[in-house]
């Protein structure tokens, strides 16, 4: 039998009177089955230490500042909203809530960055139609899917929309607005945040709604860039917030509200039911707090939580209303998954309806 050499020589050497096979052989069962037991040992230590890491690192969230990224240029109300949550938010969770505007696309540049984000709740969305909603009806994006690629949060907050003209267009009612967009030797122009936005398609709604000849998209940034164009009446008509439309003053004339009834920042302004043209869509726009797929459990209960309490703050509503914006109490993140997927098929049907492309 093969003496061999190695490992087990000096074994050899110190047992002259064994038989070196059997010896050899029973050592090794030994030996064997010794490091199996300490590797065994010590793979089970290691994921201890693993997940007793992890579990830590999640109940230590948040540990540094969060990014809140919200895909619409500042002054809007997109930004203003986002801007009163976070400061609040930041207060809740104990670490600076830092606003990062993402501009473009219609919002789903910044969606798709948190798409790609780390999924450890330092990076979020202040969600909104465009970016939550639309992108699963026109495709803009292939790789992006809102249902697929987004953790719900909570629904937070709504603003109302209204159909405003500039005051130097001359049109104070519904019944001249008409006339105006049905006058084919005069081009009427339109403003919205980006092509396939909700401003796209309520204008391009009430302009079918009242059979214009041709009423044509110009698609900006965001509502403040537009200002100055429609202000000077390059731009015919646009839908804008009830807080704008007031800020404006006499700048403007609110012709009709998307609510079923009046808002009280414009009392006078009538709703769109009253001068004849009933809604067929709940035309509410809102925002929320949306993660990274795969957002840890106990990461989104910490911020839905904080959410929900936030919400109900009267120094927070009193804040946002200052923007005409209102709280949306009572979104789970189930239930906001059940808003995202119910509008995703109502906003499916009215872009069908108006035959809307992104081309």
């Amino acid at each position: 039998m093969n003496q061999g050499t190695g490992r087990f020589a000096a074994a050899r050497r110190g047992h002259a009177g064994v038989m070196p096979g059997r010896c050899t052989n029973r050592a090794g069962r030994r030996v064997s089955r010794l490091a199996g037991r300490v590797v065994v040992k010590f793979v089970m230590a290691l994921v201890g230490v693993v997940v007793c890491a992890a579990a830590q690192a999640q109940d230590a969230w948040p540990s540094r500042p969060i990014k809140l990224l919200v895909g619409f240029t500042p002054g809007g109300s997109n930004d203003a909203g986002a801007r009163v949550f976070a400061q609040r938010l930041a207060a809740a969770l104990g670490q600076p809530v830092v606003i990062e505007n993402r501009a473009g696309g219609g919002g789903l540049i910044a969606a798709v960055a948190v798409a790609a984000a780390a999924p450890d709740g330092y990076t979020l969305l202040w969600g909104s139609i465009p970016q939550v909603v639309l992108p699963a009806v026109f495709r803009q994006d292939p790789n992006f899917d809102p249902l697929r690629d987004l953790t719900p949060v909570a629904a937070t907050v709504k603003v109302d929309s209204v159909l405003a003209v500039p005051a130097v267009s001359g049109i104070t009612t519904m019944r001249q607005f008409a006339a105006r967009l049905q006058d084919r030797s005069q081009q009427s122009f339109y403003g919205t945040q980006g092509a396939g936005t909700p401003g796209h398609l309520m204008n391009a709604w009430v302009a079918t709604k009242v059979r214009a000849a041709d009423a044509v998209a110009v698609h900006y940034k965001g509502a403040t860039n537009s200002e100055a164009d429609f202000l000077t009446g390059k731009i015919t008509f646009r839908f804008d917030t009830a807080t704008t439309v007031r800020r404006l003053g006499n700048k403007v004339t609110c012709l009709a509200t998307l609510t079923e009834r009046r808002i009280p920042e414009v009392p006078d302004c009538p709703t769109f039911a009253e001068v004849g043209m009933p809604l067929d869509i709940d035309w509410t726009l809102w925002n929320s707090i949306h993660g990274p797929a795969r957002l840890p459990p106990a990461v989104v209960d910490r911020l839905a939580t904080a959410t929900a309490r936030i919400l109900a703050d009267p120094e927070f509503i009193q804040a946002s209303e200052k923007f005409g914006i209102s709280p949306l109490p009572g979104y789970t993140p189930a239930r906001t998954r059940a808003l995202q997927e119910q509008q995703i098929r109502d906003w499916g049907d009215l872009v069908r309806r108006l035959d809307i492309t992104m081309e």
